[in-house]
């Protein structure tokens, strides 16, 4: 679920691409180190001594990047596990604009400094990402497992709004945090009209598996009914619900395939693994042995996803009609 969220030029060149295999968009995990332990990443996994020296260097982001650009991607986003954690953040941040991308950012907020903040406010991103989980420090931190992540994190925003650089905050739906959606939801409203300044806010319900494929993580996974009752109590969720299952179903009926990932958009992982997407890792190409091009031209379109060709008889949430399932997730 998305809400506040302003149109970025690649979905007008995607929507005047269509059929054509062209990597307008992609997301580059740069890292799965993590300042947090939240409880239900899964990424954290991989948070270990040995995956960081697998990771890619400097000069290899940097071949990579040039790949990219040359094969006329427009946006990339960068994330991790905690992409700040890199010492050369700054570097790779700074070789990407200089390449023209129009940048964002995911953050869990608790390292951002003046010194980051002036560099963004000289070359702004096109979007910062902020994952706000809990309403207060007791249910943050519940969830983060960091002592004095929350006030780092509320630190953090408020260092990103002061500059009025673009924000969007974030809550992933769980157990542990259910009640506090749409209080955390009307605080950003509130934050937004203090600052005079738009502040994107996005909901999702989506738990993954590890990435060492561990599935305890589904014990904080909302049910069904769960997702449907938050979205139901707020107008701006009815109708970006309404909105993304009209075009889904437009979709199926068009027989179009539900997944652009290896024809509009891509994934790259911590270690240089091109894959369809980050939540589609079943089969990787390794781009430290081969080049961009050639992974996600002639490589990428035959890796298997389940949503590339739906069946025409799929049924999609409606919000009138709460008995079917929703399709979950951030997109």
């Amino acid at each position: 679920m998305t809400t506040a969220q302003a149109p970025q030029p690649g979905h007008w060149l995607a929507a005047n691409t269509a059929g054509q295999r062209v990597p307008l968009s992609g997301q580059w995990e740069l890292t799965c180190r993590c300042n947090l332990r939240c409880v239900m990443c899964y990424t954290d996994c991989f948070n270990t001594a040995d995956r960081l020296r697998q990771e890619l260097t400097l000069p290899e982001i940097i071949r990579i990047m040039d790949e990219i650009q040359e094969a006329g991607c427009l946006e990339l986003t960068l994330t991790g596990g905690e992409p700040l954690m890199r010492d050369d953040f700054l570097d790779i941040y700074t070789a990407a604009k200089q390449k023209g991308f129009l940048i964002s950012v995911f953050t869990n907020g608790t390292l951002l400094t003046e010194r980051l903040v002036e560099w963004w406010t000289k070359y702004p991103p096109a979007m910062i990402e902020i994952s706000l989980h809990g309403f207060g420090e007791h249910s943050f931190e519940q969830i983060t497992r960091g002592r004095g992540s929350y006030a780092r994190c509320m630190a953090g925003i408020h260092l990103i709004l002061a500059r009025r650089l673009p924000l969007t905050l974030k809550t992933t739906g769980m157990t542990v945090n259910r009640d506090e959606i749409l209080k955390i939801k009307e605080y950003v409203s509130r934050l937004g009209e203090r600052y005079g300044t738009k502040v994107g806010y996005r909901f999702g319900s989506d738990i993954r598996a590890r990435l060492d494929g561990s599935d305890d993580v589904f014990s904080y996974q909302l049910a069904d009914e769960e997702i449907i009752a938050i979205e139901q109590a707020d107008p701006e969720f009815r109708a970006e619900r309404s909105r993304q299952d009209d075009r889904r179903q437009t979709m199926v009926r068009q027989g179009q395939g539900l997944c652009v990932g290896g024809q509009r958009k891509f994934h790259i992982d911590a270690y240089g693994q091109l894959q369809l997407c980050s939540n589609n890792r079943r089969e990787s190409y390794d781009l430290r042995r081969g080049s961009f091009r050639e992974g996600f031209y002639d490589v990428l379109p035959h890796f298997p996803c389940p949503a590339r060709r739906p069946p025409a008889s799929e049924t999609l949430l409606s919000i009138a009609t709460p008995r079917h399932a929703p399709s979950r997730g951030v997109a």
